[in-house]
């Protein structure tokens, strides 16, 4: 019985198709195929003027179509036009040869020279060897009015002279020293002690050697005096040449000397 029921059972909402449908407005869309017929009048009159344009061409052939009198010119600003295309080409060629011929204004062979002319001229004018490698690395500027070459009595008649004279050696010949003349410097350079930055100043009264490093982080000068005896020998050892001298320069602690044959 309840299959029974189930079977025969009627749905709450109609579905059947509304009456309506067969209404001849609603299965026929007029506005739509009005719109499709106007649509196919504007096609049709397009070919139309296209045909008739074409028709015209072959009747009555140009000179763009490829008919008619071919002297007569395309544009009337056609040479003209050409002759400034000619013109612009050329001046763009000269230009770009100009370019390419160019010689360079600076000169990286003179910028060395000059660099190495002006080093010159600055350690010879200067009281002090310049520490630029030194500011370089610690960003700071050493002054050079800090610097004391000898301190104490041993600066009684120092006197700094800029430039490099020629110095004799205690018994050398040539040495025409006095005891009392001002001590003339004989080198003047930065050097590596112990892994340290030093500013190395020599300088000799033509007896004894005055040796001065100065190192600008920590502001600190060490000074070693070198007798008229130990001079001559390190002259002689080292003929003359003061930069050899310098490199033999050590450092222990505070104490500077020279690592020679024999200790000093």
């Amino acid at each position: 019985m309840h299959k029974q029921r189930i079977r025969a059972m009627k749905p709450e909402i109609d579905t059947m198709p509304p009456e309506t449908i067969g209404l001849d407005h609603l299965r026929n869309n007029l506005k739509r195929e009005q719109m499709l017929e106007e649509r196919y009048h504007e096609i049709d009159r397009d070919n139309r003027i296209l045909l008739q344009k074409m028709s015209d061409i072959m009747k009555h052939p140009s000179v763009k179509s490829g008919g008619g009198d071919q002297s007569a010119p395309v544009s009337l600003t056609r040479t003209a036009r050409k002759a400034d295309l000619q013109r612009i080409t050329q001046e763009n060629h000269a230009i770009l040869k100009r370019i390419r011929q160019a010689g360079p204004v600076y000169n990286r062979v003179d910028w060395e020279e000059d660099f190495r002319r002006s080093g010159t001229y600055l350690k010879n004018s200067c009281e002090y060897p310049p520490s630029l490698r030194n500011n370089l690395k610690t960003g700071k500027s050493a002054s050079t009015s800090s610097l004391t070459p000898i301190s104490g009595a041993k600066a009684g008649k120092l006197s700094a002279t800029t430039g490099s004279a020629t110095v004799f050696a205690p018994g050398e010949s040539g040495y025409e020293g006095n005891p009392k003349d001002d001590l003339r410097y004989v080198l003047k350079e930065g050097k590596n002690l112990n892994g340290q930055y030093f500013l190395v100043e020599m300088a000799t009264d033509g007896r004894s050697l005055a040796i001065t490093a100065y190192e600008a982080q920590q502001q600190r000068t060490l000074e070693l005096l070198v007798s008229e005896r130990n001079h001559r020998k390190l002259y002689r050892d080292h003929k003359g040449d003061y930069n050899a001298i310098a490199a033999k320069l050590k450092l222990s602690g505070d104490e500077l000397f020279i690592d020679a044959d024999e200790e000093v």
